[in-house]
């Protein structure tokens, strides 16, 4: 939970202050706005896609072993997706 909490620390926050700092001020609010919007619907996204990703489907979620294999390797899905987008932003941004 702590490595979660300071994950959001060092990833929300500069990310919401580099959205807000691109839009001009008048539009504060619709950068806002767009910034939570996307947040929200990955989130979504990343819920709905995931299971079939690592190929949970079915009966699958009634086998707590086939779970925890679903599981962990959704965890390394997404620690890679992570990894990536944090290269992608470290030369995009950089």
């Amino acid at each position: 939970m702590i490595v979660f909490a300071l994950g959001l620390v060092t990833l929300v926050s500069p990310l919401t202050a580099a959205v807000l700092a691109a839009a001009p001020v008048r539009h504060a609010g619709v950068a806002s706005g767009v910034n939570n919007a996307v947040a929200r619907a990955s989130s979504l996204l990343a819920v709905a896609a995931l299971p079939a990703v690592v190929g949970l489907s079915g009966d699958d979620y009634l086998h707590p072993s086939t779970m925890t294999v679903g599981y962990h390797a959704a965890l390394l899905w997404c620690a890679g997706l992570l990894a990536a987008g944090g290269l992608i932003s470290w030369v995009g941004l950089g």
